[in-house]
């Protein structure tokens, strides 16, 4: 059996499970890549369909159906009640507006059927008839496919770039913050400010948006790891020489650009894996066995407390973050604060250890923590002058903190990380 008959088969197919929940459901709506070619399963393809996830929050359907066969990824929303009419109206109005509508078939159905538009969709690439065009083959695959992947990938980089830069900004720009560097105030960090932040900031992300692209329909986590690893130090470089050698996100770019990874290769792939078991298996590749550094800190404290830091949560699978989001209900300044205080309590932060001096006052810190009020901003204030007076800073939980509004944001536009 060649690809094509393989291709109408998985249609068929299709097709055949949509009449199948019309016995049960009024309405069904099918989100379907519109790719052309016979490579339907391409990474594209799942591009597409994550792309109009949305739908699912907007819509509310009683139940939603995410598969694949040979004629590629679909997305089924189930809908107790006829809406066909009111939802292809709405559909329809995506499909000719959105930047990727012409790139996907959203089709209704309800007992009678399908729904038909009332008019004929046009090219990508002209304004004829796209029927017009397939018949008399006026565009070639090659021409079709490298407009829809420009257009795929660039309504990605915009998005990316966009949701990295404002969930760095949203930890950054919270205060006061138990001295972490604030809008208003350097904290604990005599050689960092809010300027020095910001340059960090804009230094990093190009890196992290290309760790999303090299990580897109990678299988190979061993391949995809030497990859990574160059990209982090290239952003580290970039990071030393925007803030003359100050160390002001290193960390983020490890945990941000591991968790980023983990998400392209989750939208972008037909995986049962949660995104957090895929940051666990990529990190084991990128950790590997663990090589001890006699001048590291973070390697004294494994071997004299066996506290892991950073490294134990990305080998964990991110376990306290998994805990923490459930904190982040919104992206507000009180979830916010209820996040990090969680983190700085339950993380092991090898940093703040060392600020800390010893593992008694590192404790007694925490339990100060326990006691606090987010909601009271008082309490949060005086936390925050015992932090400086005592040099204490939480770089690690600040760090989990942007991490976890990333998964807060991309979770509203994708299907099925967790």
């Amino acid at each position: 059996m060649d690809i094509k008959e393989k291709i109408l088969l998985g249609r068929e197919e299709r097709a055949n499970i949509i009449k199948e929940y019309l016995k049960e459901y009024q309405t069904v709506l099918s989100i379907k890549a519109n790719l052309v070619g016979s490579e339907k399963n391409s990474y594209l393809s799942y591009l597409l369909i994550n792309a109009f996830s949305f739908l699912i929050r907007e819509l509310k359907p009683g139940k939603n159906i995410y598969n694949f066969n040979d004629d590629g990824p679909y997305l089924l929303l189930l809908f107790n009640n006829d809406l066909s009419k009111d939802i292809k109206r709405l559909t329809i109005a995506y499909e000719n507006n959105h930047e990727l509508g012409r790139f996907v078939d959203i089709d209704v159905y309800n007992c009678n059927g399908q729904i038909s538009r009332e008019t004929k969709r046009k090219c990508y690439l002209c304004d004829d008839i796209a029927y017009n065009c397939i018949v008399s083959m006026k565009h070639s695959q090659t021409e079709l496919l490298n407009f829809m992947e420009e257009k795929i990938l660039k309504f990605y980089k915009d998005l990316i770039t966009e949701i990295i830069d404002s969930s760095i900004l949203a930890e950054l720009n919270l205060q006061p913050k138990f001295g972490l560097v604030t809008p208003d105030s350097s904290g604990s960090h005599k050689d960092m400010d809010y300027d020095l932040m910001i340059k960090a900031k804009d230094a990093i992300i190009p890196y992290l948006v290309e760790v999303f692209f090299v990580s897109l329909g990678k299988t190979n986590y061993n391949t995809l790891s030497h990859e990574l690893k160059k990209i982090g130090k290239t952003a580290e470089t970039a990071m030393f020489e925007a803030t003359s050698n100050i160390n002001a996100y290193k960390g983020l770019v490890f945990n941000l650009g591991l968790m980023i990874a983990s998400y392209s290769i989750k939208i972008s792939l037909y995986t049962n894996d949660t995104i957090y078991e895929i940051s666990q298996s990529l990190a084991k590749n990128i950790l590997e066995e663990p090589k001890f550094d006699s001048s590291s800190f973070g390697d004294k404290a494994y071997q004299k407390f066996n506290l892991l830091g950073v490294k134990g949560e990305a080998l964990s699978g991110y376990k306290n973050i998994q805990k923490g989001y459930n904190y982040l209900k919104e992206i507000s300044a009180y979830d916010m604060f209820e996040t990090l205080k969680y983190y700085i309590i339950n993380v092991e932060d090898t940093s703040f250890l060392k600020r800390a001096g010893s593992l008694e006052f590192y404790k007694e810190v925490k339990f100060l923590f326990s006691k606090i009020n987010t909601n009271d901003l008082n309490d949060i204030q005086e936390m925050t002058n015992f932090c400086i007076e005592k040099n204490l800073s939480f770089g690690g939980s600040a760090d989990l903190l942007v991490v976890t509004v990333f998964l807060k944001k991309v979770s509203k536009i994708s299907i099925n990380l967790f």
